[in-house]
Order: structure tokens, then sequence, then C-alpha cells
């Protein structure tokens, strides 16, 4: 007699736990910036100890750079809370995160009416203009802002000054983001040495390459600064 012989497995759930989310934070050499946690930090593991320096204060971690320009992973660890990842650079150019608060946030018991998501349009500014004499600098800072449609690849590194049929290359430039995400704003500056152009920059343009359009955004001077 043959019999048939069924074996029954219970099924295995595995948990997996997720990775933290990377929380950029900017710094700038001769600057200090804190990050407040709700749980005191057991430790700190940063990845380049010769550019930042860490330490803990109570409830908070303090953060200076060390050099000019940098870049590293930082981890926080506490006593109950998870651990937060951090992600540190610095930049003479940059605009420091000087103080930031994480706190564990309380759903509401009434939800509010939903406020209307307010739509941008496509445009690109002139925000400053600066002509250094002494130094024969030319600083241009703008913003570009996209709209609920598309997203702005701009391509920083070819954003050229046009003057008289002449290219001119940027000497330092700086973006906050390197793209603009719908219904968004990012501001860029950028600095030309021994430009060569007139002072009131008439018959001068920017132009600002963009990844997937043949054409490139054209901002023409003079315009006036808002």
């Amino acid at each position: 007699m043959k019999y048939l012989i069924i074996l029954l497995f219970p099924s295995i759930c595995v948990g997996v736990e997720l990775p933290p989310i990377p929380f950029p934070v900017f710094l700038k050499q001769g600057f200090s910036s804190v990050l407040e946690f709700e749980d005191y930090p057991t430790q700190v593991v940063i990845g380049d100890s010769r550019s930042f320096q860490v330490e803990k204060l109570k409830r908070s971690v303090v953060i200076r750079a060390l050099s000019p320009y940098g870049a590293s992973n930082m981890f926080v660890y506490f006593k109950t809370k998870k651990p937060r990842l951090f992600i540190l650079t610095s930049s003479e150019d940059a605009e420091p995160t000087y103080y930031k608060k994480f706190e564990t946030v309380m759903p509401k018991k009434k939800k509010a009416p939903a406020k209307k998501k307010r739509h941008y349009k496509r445009s690109t500014r002139l925000l400053k203009s600066n002509f250094d004499k002494r130094k024969d600098y030319l600083t241009l800072e703008i913003q570009i802002t996209a709209d609920s449609l598309e997203v702005l690849k701009p391509k920083w590194n070819l954003v050229r000054l046009y003057h008289k049929k002449r290219a001119i290359v940027p000497f330092k430039l700086w973006s906050e983001r390197k793209i603009v995400q719908k219904d968004s704003k990012v501001k860029a500056r950028f600095i030309f040495a021994k430009p060569n152009v007139p002072r009131n920059l008439k018959n001068v343009s920017l132009i600002v390459p963009l990844r997937g359009h043949l054409n490139p955004v054209v901002l023409r001077m003079p315009v006036r600064p808002r």
C-alpha cells in the first residue's frame, strides 16, 4: 500500500528595517551648526573627522567645518530613538544650517481644511548683481522657478555670460540644488573674473542650458534686480 505524505510548513515573515533617511546639513567655516533632538545622543559616528568637528551637548550635537570645502556622512545614535543619518557639506558659498530641531509631530485630533497648493509659473529672474571695481569681479545671483508641469534640470557647469558673441566662463558658481523640482524655486550665484563687459551690463546675456531642451534659458541684461 502506498501512502501520500503531505508536509505543511508554516509561513515565515521576516521584517526588514529600512535605513534612516539622510538629512542634509550645510556648513561654512567659522560658523557652528546645532542639531537638537528629543532624546540624548549616545554616540556620534562621522566619516571625515579631519574636515568636521562634532561635539555632544546635552540633547544637541554641535558641528563645525574645519576646512572650506568638504563632505561626509554622520550617524547619531540615541538611547531610545532610532539612529539618524546626516550628510554634511561645507562650502565658502553655502548658507549654513545654523539650527535645526527634530521633534515628533503628534497627529491632530481635528483635521484642518486642506490648503490649496500654490502653483508657480516657470520663470528666471535676477536677484542681485554686483560689479567689484577693485578686483574686477562681476557677481550675478538668479532664481529659477519651475511650474507644476515639469522638473527643470539646469546644466550649471555650462552656464555662460555672453557679450558681443563672446562666451565668458564663470570663475566660481554655486546653486542651492542641482535640479528644480515642480512648483519650487532654486537660487544660483555666478562670479565672473575680469569679464570685460559694460558696467551697466548693456547687451549682456546669461545663458543657462537645460537637460532635455534644445533652447536654453536666456536672461537678457540690463535688468533691475527685484
